[in-house]
């Protein structure tokens, strides 16, 4: 089978299923990506081939602000259509494309390539309230921002009316989206590569000060790959003060 993965980050979501079916003598697999997204060691797989597209150019200064999110993403999705064609002309012709629906990157699939059965990843669908925003009083949402995230969900919108079927990472993320766009995403777990990230008796950590860690010391952390309140990190800074220290040698 011809395979083709697309993601403006590749691997992303796809490292794992996408080296599974690399494997596979019976597949052919093609993986694109950002061009300047591509320079690194996680993006080249075993059997796999990987191609790249480059935006045009980047969002027009007089674009209305609400619509700078779907102008990168049709610009995106032309890009796509660039490499397609290139891949197309050398005879590839995928019969199953697999892709992240939010960036645009889907959109015009289905022109290229009417055949195949595409299968978009929905990730996330935004809210107002409750969600990525709005979940916390002291960050209100005004109704600036409530309009520019309706016109942003409108990629996922036509992304959908464009794939046979979707897949959300969880229940609750699916449940985001509309009530009846949800009986085409099926939930399927990103999965959890259990040879790296497993219990480990002999685990241990040195801080800058000389002091090790191991499994006997109560460490308390914060994984963050962003300073913001949208992962709880104000929570968080407010919270030590609470948190009772007795030893000195005791870190938060």
């Amino acid at each position: 089978m011809h395979i083709l993965f697309i993601h403006q980050n590749f691997p992303a979501q796809f490292r794992h299923i996408a080296a599974h079916l690399a494997a596979n003598s019976e597949h052919f697999v093609v993986a694109m990506g950002d061009k300047k997204n591509l320079n690194r060691p996680e993006a080249q797989i075993a059997r796999l081939k990987v191609v790249s597209y480059e935006l045009s150019r980047g969002i027009q200064p007089a674009t209305h602000r609400y619509l700078h999110g779907p102008e990168e993403n049709i610009l995106r999705g032309q890009a796509v259509v660039r490499a397609c064609m290139e891949l197309k002309q050398q005879g590839f012709k995928p019969q199953l494309i697999v892709s992240h629906a939010g960036w645009g990157e889907c959109l015009f699939l289905r022109d290229i390539f009417p055949e195949a059965r595409i299968l978009g990843y929905f990730e996330f669908y935004y809210h107002a309230e409750g969600k990525d925003v709005g979940f916390d009083p002291e960050f209100a949402t005004d109704f600036d921002r409530r309009f520019l995230l309706r016109i942003r969900n409108a990629t996922h919108l036509l992304t959908w009316t464009n794939v046979d079927w979707g897949w959300s990472p969880t229940q609750w993320q699916k449940s985001l989206f509309p009530a009846e766009y949800q009986p085409k995403i099926e939930v399927i777990h990103e999965g959890i590569d259990t040879t790296k990230v497993k219990p480990n008796a002999n685990a241990m950590f040195t801080l800058p000060n000389g002091r090790v860690l191991t499994r006997d010391d109560e460490v308390l952390t914060l994984v963050n790959r962003a300073l913001e309140p949208y992962r709880g990190f104000h929570i968080f800074m407010r919270a030590l003060p609470e948190i009772n220290v007795s030893d000195p040698m005791r870190l938060p």
